[in-house]
């Protein structure tokens, strides 16, 4: 926002100006009454501050002259003066002045410029959800109001453990919290907490706060895991600047963190049913048979080998194969627990790693996937597979030997007419 400032003050002009820049403002200044029409002349402002007393001419008769200079009529004029009558300010007020305020009222002040720049200060396209820790009220209030105004919602609390509580029932975008708390622990020790938890959680961004922390603390903040510092006390474009940029990072971080999970599961899935792919299955099987010898638990191989797909590819045509497999992966998908595993193998082979499940056990599933499978038949095409099993309880946790095993029962299987299980 262009900004003129006309102050014979130079102590005043020092104080509005770092009032000013800290609403973006960056004003040009002039001392009297004659400087200002000429500045005018040659420049275009949205924002006029004018004293009351200039050395030539009162406040409000400038602003006159100004809202009669074409392309002026509708800046806003604000007038400063040092009288300390509300009544007799008010009076003072003419058509031409939008506001007139008391010099020394810098709350008001400050209030002020955060309306007539808030487009331009505040303005925030998305939302954003904020934990905020601070023990100060006064200070908090003040913060919360600024909060609001960017379109934020906020959830406050007066110290470390209670925000930390919250943090962990709760999803927040950003943690606003001031470093220096009453209680046991201080915001160090909540930045702490919040980087050693072990979900994404640990990621979210933290701006900390503080009035009273030299050097060596504010950089041991950032060790710690701040990603920024602010101090107190701050004004509110520096606020809402950093706090726009901490949102933004954020929002990106979690867009790469979803493009990474997307292609991770394309790479360890099979793109036609879904199912996982051999990319899966070694890192994974190891897991599960470690799991498996280590607690005691028995662990169950299924290999799926369809009966004569390839005729069903060859008089049907290989979409219709393709449907088949995309069928039989919604069997094998609905028939699976949670801690199960259903694993495309190429072709139309397929294998089931079951943890927790007995050879018994398996057995009673593969007659389930079985009886399903059949139901897929055609008038045209019967459809069926062969299922082999193995299972640790022989106290084999060698994967190829148990895959060994389930591959030669498929096989034993599909020799025995298809449409049977072996083990």
């Amino acid at each position: 926002m262009d900004t003129l400032v006309v102050e014979p003050s130079k102590t005043y002009r020092l104080l509005l100006n770092e009032l000013l820049h800290g609403f973006a403002i960056n004003p040009q200044e002039v001392t009297d009454g004659a400087s200002a029409l000429e500045n005018i002349g040659e420049h275009q402002y949205d924002l006029i501050c004018i004293a009351m007393q200039l050395p030539d001419m009162l406040g409000v008769d400038l602003a006159k002259k100004i809202k009669q200079i074409k392309n002026f009529e509708h800046s806003i004029i604000i007038i400063f003066s040092s009288e300390q009558s509300q009544e007799k300010l008010a009076k003072a007020k003419t058509e031409q002045v939008n506001y007139i305020c008391q010099k020394m009222a810098l709350d008001k002040l400050k209030t002020l410029f955060a309306h007539i720049t808030q487009d331009e200060l505040i303005s925030y396209e998305g939302s954003g959800h904020i934990l905020y820790i601070e023990d100060h009220m006064t200070q908090a209030k003040v913060t919360l109001a600024m909060l609001d105004e960017m379109g934020l919602t906020a959830d406050h609390f007066t110290s470390a453990e209670a925000g930390f509580e919250a943090y962990q029932k709760n999803s927040y975008d950003l943690v606003l919290l001031d470093i220096v708390l009453e209680g046991q622990k201080d915001g160090i020790d909540l930045i702490e907490d919040i980087r050693s938890m072990a979900d994404d959680k640990m990621f979210t961004p933290l701006l900390a706060i503080s009035a009273s922390l030299n050097d060596s603390q504010r950089i041991h903040a950032l060790k710690m895991g701040a990603n920024d510092f602010i101090n107190k006390p701050f004004i509110q474009a520096e606020l809402a600047a950093r706090i726009k940029n901490m949102l933004l990072t954020q929002k990106l971080y979690q867009q790469v963190a979803m493009q990474k999970k997307a292609l991770e599961k394309m790479a360890l899935t099979d793109q036609l049913t879904g199912l996982y792919n051999r990319h899966f299955l070694m890192p994974y099987i190891n897991k599960a048979l470690s799991s498996a010898q280590r607690y005691g638990y028995p662990l169950s191989l299924m290999m799926i080998d369809l009966d004569k797909f390839k005729c069903i590819n060859d008089d049907l045509g290989h979409g219709a194969g393709d449907i088949l497999l995309c069928d039989i992966a919604e069997i094998l998908n609905g028939n699976c627990r949670n801690e199960d595993a259903a694993i495309r193998l190429g072709g139309d082979e397929f294998l089931i790693v079951l943890p927790h499940c007995s050879l018994e056990q398996a057995k009673f599933k593969a007659e389930t996937l079985r009886q399903a499978v059949m139901k897929l038949s055609s008038s045209s095409h019967q459809t069926s597979a062969s299922f082999g099993l193995s299972s640790t309880e022989g106290s084999c946790f060698d994967f190829e030997a148990l895959f060994s095993k389930a591959d030669e029962a498929a096989y034993q299987a599909k020799t025995n007419g298809g449409n049977d299980i072996s083990y």
